[in-house]
């Protein structure tokens, strides 16, 4: 019921700035390009390239991931990270058609003028645009708020009542009804709400007797409100839950992942090709030819090494990587750390620059691995490190990469302290959660940007 309520209004808003960049691509059209051409340009481009432009915001508010979608006090929080998506998608559509076109007739400057101007407009309606559907709706709509009383256990309401502060502008409470002053008769709330005159009963089946939570249920359905029940666990524990019918049963599962959809795999997958098969094809093979001859001055042997790691669900793999290390050390699943004297000379250069990794990309293309996602650990390490972090275990539902978020954020290297692991698995958690191509995307860029100016953790 809220949520649908919110929905709409993300629909409202989301109808409103591409009416409103529309308008911003207009005016742009007319104010620079009426200026240089006297009014004599060529308009149908413009036309073309404006319908490009709205439907790419159209596409990109469909596939906005959950956690930049708006909640009650959200917007303003998120509204750089929506904007600066929505300006990407729109110039960013327009700048790869142009391109691909090889139009000539679109003015460059024009694409700085409209970025700059409808940048600033999505910001201001992305935070402040909400809210006030939210106060027009709170002040001239009579049935916009929801009459509401929540019954329980005194404790309970006076806990639970808080919660709903964020929601004022679509909650109006009417009371707290606290069912100790109805210890001998129970059954005396379902009077006190049928006399209440309310749209929504907030109450906990966890405290209350089973037949009461269903005669009050019965009973909404008869006058015609609709009941809450919260769920104690994700009060006390910060923990999220979706409803999910399976078969006859409904059932409380995690939220859903991105990578768990099979849409989003394959696109995953066509990605995953389509940045490691050049690689595999014109690079992998220059930086053998490199690494061959730096073996052969200072540590003769295999130019690959293989070493089993952990993949998606926990299945083994055998990772692909140039050989940094002497043929002959102590201990294969010791980390590698500063200074340490199993790096051969030359190898510390191909570490720094993350060349060593390069062969990956034939895991990728085998399936093991994808070009973005955690990075794989050895199973010892595996072991060590879920006792560390609790959360550790969520990096398996998706396949390993050669590179990650974790990484691209500069947190590379050996493990010293439970800190530093605990920085990793949260950026990897994070990306499971959060997964989109535009995510991967930027990875990658961030990526070369750390191979071109590493941190120094890499060695």
């Amino acid at each position: 019921m809220i949520d649908s309520r919110e929905r709409g209004l993300y629909q409202l808003l989301v109808t409103f700035q591409v009416i409103g960049a529309a308008l911003v691509y207009a005016a742009c059209v007319w104010a620079l390009l009426g200026f240089f051409y006297g009014g004599h340009f060529p308009v149908g481009h413009y036309v073309r390239f404006g319908m490009v432009a709205m439907t790419a915001l159209m596409f990109e508010a469909v596939a906005r991931p959950g956690y930049l979608r708006p909640g009650p006090g959200k917007m303003r929080r998120i509204a750089g990270s929506v904007s600066r998506r929505q300006l990407v998608a729109s110039v960013g559509a327009m700048i790869l058609v142009a391109l691909f076109t090889r139009d000539q007739t679109i003015s460059r400057a024009f694409f700085a003028l409209y970025g700059v101007v409808v940048f600033c407009f999505f910001y201001v309606t992305n935070a402040k645009a909400l809210k006030l559907l939210a106060e027009i709706g709170t002040r001239y709509l009579k049935n916009w708020k929801l009459r509401t009383l929540i019954v329980g256990p005194r404790e309970w309401c006076d806990s639970v009542g808080g919660c709903f502060g964020t929601m004022s502008s679509l909650l109006d409470i009417r009371g707290v009804h606290a069912m100790e002053d109805h210890a001998e008769d129970p059954e005396a709330c379902l009077k006190i709400v049928a006399e209440g005159d309310v749209d929504l009963v907030v109450m906990p089946p966890r405290h209350m007797p089973y037949d009461l939570v269903a005669k009050m249920m019965r009973q909404g359905d008869r006058l015609g409100y609709r009941c809450w029940m919260p769920l104690e666990i994700t009060r006390r524990f910060g923990r999220r839950f979706d409803l999910q019918r399976i078969g006859q049963l409904d059932v409380l599962t995690p939220p859903t992942e991105p990578l768990q959809n099979t849409l989003n795999r394959v696109l995953k997958r066509i990605f995953d090709i389509g940045v490691s098969l050049p690689v595999v094809i014109l690079v992998l093979p220059v930086f053998c030819l490199l690494v061959k001859l730096i073996h052969g001055c200072y540590s003769k042997g295999p130019l690959f090494f293989m070493q089993e790691r952990v993949g998606i669900n926990g299945s083994k793999f055998r990772v692909i990587k140039f050989r940094t290390l002497h043929v002959v050390n102590d201990e294969e699943s010791r980390q590698v750390s500063k200074g340490d004297n199993r790096i051969f000379k030359g190898g510390n250069l191909l570490r720094k620059l993350s060349i060593d990794e390069v062969p990956q990309f034939l895991n990728v293309l085998f399936g093991d691995m994808s070009v973005v996602g955690p990075r794989p650990h050895m199973e010892a390490h595996d072991y060590q490190f879920r006792e560390i972090f609790e959360r550790y275990g969520v990096r398996r539902y998706v396949k390993p990469g050669v590179t990650g978020l974790a990484q691209a954020k500069g947190f590379r290297g050996e493990v010293n302290r439970p800190l530093d692991l605990r920085h990793r698995a949260r950026l990897d958690a994070f990306y499971v959660s959060h997964w989109g191509l535009t995510m991967d995307l930027w990875i990658v860029i961030w990526t070369f940007i750390s191979v071109v100016r590493p941190p120094k953790t890499a060695y």
